[in-house]
């Protein structure tokens, strides 16, 4: 259940992100900026979700950094690119409530798709 409830609430400030795309849109703004957009409001959960852990987090966080540098470029590629480009841009030229709909599905389908990941060893259920 807590699996669903994050993903609602995922999906709220996904489905938002819609609605500025749209009026962007009406503006006469670009897809390309929405989506660039998107990944600039994503920094501050970052920050905080760091910040929670302390100084611990981001000691960890820019030692993952400067120790795999080309990683984090090919994720966020990824990440950009693969994802948020063409979700904006499909967005732009058809309804935002259609494409930020199709996240729902996404959330059931992690929910069922779950338990298939858990491995069992030694009589201990562990979550690959």
């Amino acid at each position: 259940m807590k699996e669903i409830l994050i993903g609602i609430l995922a999906a709220l400030f996904f489905a938002v992100t819609f609605v500025l795309n749209h009026s962007m849109e009406l503006e006469g703004g670009s897809w390309l900026w929405s989506s660039s957009l998107r990944y600039f409001f994503m920094l501050p959960f970052l920050i905080a979700i760091v910040a929670i852990r302390g100084k611990v987090g981001f000691r960890i966080l820019s030692s993952e950094m400067k120790e795999h540098p080309g990683a984090w470029l090919i994720w966020s590629f990824a990440g950009f690119v693969l994802f948020y480009a063409p979700l904006t841009f499909a967005a732009a030229f058809g309804p935002g409530w259609l494409v930020s709909g199709t996240w729902q599905f996404t959330i059931v389908a992690g929910v069922l798709l779950a338990p298939l990941f858990i491995t069992s060893i030694a009589g201990k259920n562990i979550r690959a």
